[in-house]
C-alpha cells in the first residue's frame, strides 16, 4: 500500500487545517507544511509560527486517535525554497534549530513570483545551483552521522520535470542519485504549464526507472481508482503526494487506506451524510480557531471561505453561494446552520 503525503498549498493547508483534518477524517502518513522562504534576508516569521503553532505537535495525536484501527501516525514535515546554497542553508538550519528532523526542498513551485527569483521550479536548469544545495545536504548528512547520538537530518526534494524542458530532471538525475535523500517527490509536467496541461508520463517513467531513491507521484490524484492504479502501474512507487485532491475530498486518504489493497473500491466510499458531518465537525474546529486568532468579522471571514473553495461539488450550489458571497459572519454562521 502507498503512502499518502498531503501535499502544502499555501493559504490552504495550515497548521490548524492540518490539526482538524488529521483528527477528524485521518488516513496521511505526513503532512508537508507550506514553503517557508526568505524574506529580507531571514526564515519569514508568519512562516515560522505556523510550523511552531501547537497544531503541529496534535497532528500525530489526533490521527492516532481518528485512525488507531488502522494503525496511521502521521507528521508534519516542513518545505524550504531557495534559490542558492546561502538561502538553503538559513532556512534549513532555522528548522534545525527549531527541532525539525526531516525537511523538504522545493523545486517544483511553478508560480511566477518564486520562479522569477529563481526558486521553485526556477532552479532546475541551473546545475550548478544544485550540485551546490546537494553537496550542502550531503555535508549535513555526513556531520550528523559522525556525531555521538544524533541521527541524520532526513531531507526530500518535491520536483517539476523542468522549466521549460523535461530533459532538466534527466540532467539532474545523477546529481540526485548521487545525495543522500529520503525520497523524490516528481510533477510530471514542466513548470510553464503550472497545473494546466496534460501529464507527461513518458518523461516520469524515464526518471523512475533511473532514480535510486524512492520517488513519490504527484499530479491530478483525485480518487482512489487513481492511487490504485498508480500503484499498479510503478510498483516501485513509495507513495503518492495529494493536494487539491484531499482538499475536495478529506476523506480520500482514509478511503484508500480502506480499500483492503484496492480490491473492495465500491465499499470504501464514505456515506455522503457520515462525509458532511465529518466536514461540519472539521470546519467547527477552523472555525473556532479563527475566532481565537483574529479580529473581526471580515478578518474571520477571509481566513474560514477558503476552507469551502474546493469542496463546491459536495455540498449544496445555493448554499456554496451563500457561504462563499456572504460579507458578514451572521450571513456566513446562517448559511453553515442550514448545511448542517
Amino acid at each position: 500500500m502507498l503512502k499518502i503525503l498531503f501535499a502544502p498549498l499555501q493559504g490552504y493547508t495550515t497548521g490548524i487545517y492540518r490539526s482538524a483534518h488529521a483528527e477528524v477524517f485521518g488516513g496521511v502518513d505526513a503532512y508537508y507544511a507550506p514553503f517557508l522562504r526568505i524574506e529580507n534576508g531571514h526564515p519569514r516569521e508568519k512562516d515560522l509560527r505556523d510550523l511552531e503553532s501547537s497544531e503541529n505537535a496534535k497532528v500525530a495525536e489526533g490521527n492516532r486517535a481518528g485512525s488507531s484501527e488502522r494503525g496511521i501516525d502521521a507528521k508534519v514535515v516542513p518545505q524550504i525554497i531557495a534559490n542558492s546554497v546561502n538561502e538553503f542553508k538559513i532556512l534549513a538550519n532555522a528548522l534545525l534549530q527549531k527541532g525539525f528532523t526531516e525537511i523538504d526542498f522545493n523545486m517544483g513551485c511553478p508560480f511566477p513570483m518564486q520562479v522569477n527569483r529563481h526558486r521553485g521550479a526556477g532552479i532546475l536548469s541551473d546545475v550548478l545551483a544544485v550540485q551546490e544545495i546537494m553537496d550542502e545536504i550531503k555535508r549535513m548528512s555526513e556531520s550528523a552521522t559522525s556525531t555521538s547520538g544524533t541521527a541524520p537530518v532526513k531531507i526530500s526534494v518535491k520536483m517539476r520535470l523542468g522549466q521549460e524542458s523535461p530533459d532538466e530532471a534527466i540532467t539532474l538525475l545523477p546529481i540526485l542519485n548521487d545525495t543522500p535523500l529520503a525520497h523524490i517527490t516528481l510533477h510530471p509536467r514542466l513548470g510553464k504549464q503550472q497545473y494546466k496541461g496534460a501529464i507527461d508520463f513518458n518523461s516520469f517513467e524515464k526518471f523512475y526507472n533511473k532514480s535510486k531513491h524512492p520517488l513519490v507521484y504527484n499530479g491530478d490524484i483525485t480518487t482512489v481508482s487513481q492511487i490504485c492504479e498508480m500503484e499498479r502501474r510503478y510498483p516501485k512507487l513509495a507513495g503518492v503526494m495529494i493536494g487539491r485532491g484531499l482538499l475536495a475530498n478529506p476523506s480520500l486518504a482514509t478511503e484508500y487506506k480502506l480499500s483492503s489493497n484496492c480490491t473492495e473500491l465500491t465499499n470504501c466510499a464514505t456515506a455522503p451524510q457520515d462525509f458532511l458531518c465529518k466536514l461540519l465537525q472539521m470546519h467547527q474546529i477552523i472555525f473556532e480557531d479563527a475566532i481565537h486568532k483574529y479580529q473581526g468579522g471580515s478578518q474571520i471571514l477571509s481566513h474560514i471561505q477558503s476552507f469551502w473553495e474546493y469542496l463546491e461539488p459536495s455540498i449544496p450550489k445555493k448554499i456554496f453561494k451563500r457561504i462563499k458571497k456572504a460579507g458578514k459572519l451572521s450571513e456566513y454562521t446562517e448559511a453553515i446552520k442550514e448545511l448542517s
